[in-house]
Order: structure tokens, then sequence, then C-alpha cells
């Protein structure tokens, strides 16, 4: 009995595929009321993933180092780092759980973590694939306050709750 496992947990890993990062931009939005907007993005996103042989089959962790969101306003880096607590939460990570095909394109199911904080998220995403490659765009926000982070005030200006998030991770099948 444990051999006829053996053998069927191989070739179930012999089906699966690593997804690895090929070209990514995850940006951030949120304005300062009375001034502008703040910006931050990366390119440093990494990926645990894999797949079977759907689209729906992805699962696994996104994630980047904190440190790499960079705005183009560095005063205010230094306030967006402080918030966000990096010297205690180094990265923000999103866990895919499952994903769902809807008629136009998916939605994702899995937890954001931001500030040592897990929380279910759904995220409506376009998903395509060609070749051997995986294109994950999308969009989608969440309230710093849900993760207990109290959005900055900076004299008489105050930074919004709401966070808008934009997304583009184009992904290789690896074996």
């Amino acid at each position: 009995m444990f051999k006829i496992l053996v053998i069927m947990s191989l070739s179930l890993a012999a089906i699966a595929a690593n997804l690895n990062v090929q070209k990514s931009e995850i940006i951030a939005h949120t304005e300062v009321f009375g001034d502008n907007e703040i910006n931050p993005s990366t390119r440093n996103v990494k990926a645990q993933l894999n797949i079977d042989k759907e689209l729906e089959s992805i699962k696994g962790r996104i994630y980047f180092e904190t440190i790499s969101l960079i705005s183009q306003k560095e005063d205010r880096d230094k306030h967006m780092y402080e918030l966000l607590n990096i010297e205690k939460y180094k990265t923000i990570s999103f866990d895919i759980t499952n994903i769902i095909k809807n008629e136009t394109n998916y939605t994702i199911n899995g937890f954001l973590t931001l500030n040592g904080l897990k929380k279910d998220i759904s995220i409506k995403s376009n998903i395509e694939e060609q070749d051997n490659q995986i294109l994950l765009s999308g969009n989608f926000s969440f309230n710093l306050t849900d993760f207990k982070l109290e959005p900055p005030t900076m004299f008489f200006l105050t930074v919004r709750d709401q966070i808008d998030i934009n997304y583009n991770i184009k992904l290789n099948k690896a074996k």
C-alpha cells in the first residue's frame, strides 16, 4: 500500500509545474487629502506558485519585500516604511487558496498578509496563458485600518485610508 501511495504522489508531482516570476509590477495608490497622491511601486515580486493543468489550479504565494516599495518622494517613503513597520514585518504577501473562472475573468481567493495580519480577500483578475507563460493582471482595494494601520497625518494633511493596488505579473512554467 505504501508503494502505491508513493508512486501516486510522484506521478502527481510530475504533472504539476512551478511558476517563476519573469516580469512584474505592483503599484499602490492612495491620496493625501489637501495635497496630492502617493504611488509607491515594486518590480521585485517573488512567487512560490505551482499549477497542475488548468489555470484554476494555481496555488501558492506571491510576495515582495516591503522595503522594495518606492515612490517618487523619498521623504514620504520613510514615513510609509515606518507605518508599515518594516523592521518587524519585512514582507507583504498574498496566498492564493483557489481560483474560480467567471464569464469574462477569474476570481482569485486568498489571504493578504500585511502588518502581521492575515485577511481574506477576493480579487477579480485577468489570467491569460500563452505557451509556457501566464499573465496575472488586475486591481483591488483595501483599507489600512483593516490591518490595524492608522492612516498618517502630517500637519493638516491626512492620508486616505483606502489603498488601491494595480498588478501585472508574468509567470513562466518551470518543471
